[in-house]
């Protein structure tokens, strides 16, 4: 009966700790700015936020092109500066990075993308 107990309270104590972790309030600023760059049409249906550290980095991939990657770092940057949302403003723009590179007979010059070349 002890072993089940034991399981039990393992059980919980796992299902407890995944349910505690949050977002911090540099994520939400990032977060909140993306989806009001979304709603307000600025961003491409080929961009899409996919990560975002505890600091504010971001990270987005885009999918057939970079077009867009450039408006979606400028809508997001314009966003988190007029923010009232108690967090402080970061002194610098955020980072946000492309998560896949371009591919290598690309051209970023030419093309706008914004992966390594």
């Amino acid at each position: 009966m002890s072993l089940q107990r034991t399981i039990a309270v393992l059980a919980g104590a796992i299902l407890g700790a995944c349910t505690t972790i949050q977002n911090t309030p540099k994520q939400d600023l990032v977060w909140s700015a993306y989806n009001q760059c979304r709603a307000d049409g600025r961003i491409p249906s080929n961009i899409q936020l996919i990560r975002v550290e505890p600091d504010g980095r971001a990270w987005y991939s885009t999918y057939s092109s970079a077009y867009g990657a450039q408006e979606l770092e400028r809508c997001m940057t314009e966003k988190i500066s007029s923010s009232s949302a108690g967090v402080p403003t970061p002194a610098a723009a955020p980072i946000l990075s492309p998560a896949v590179s371009c591919p290598a007979d690309i051209d970023s010059r030419v093309t706008g993308c914004t992966g390594d070349t």
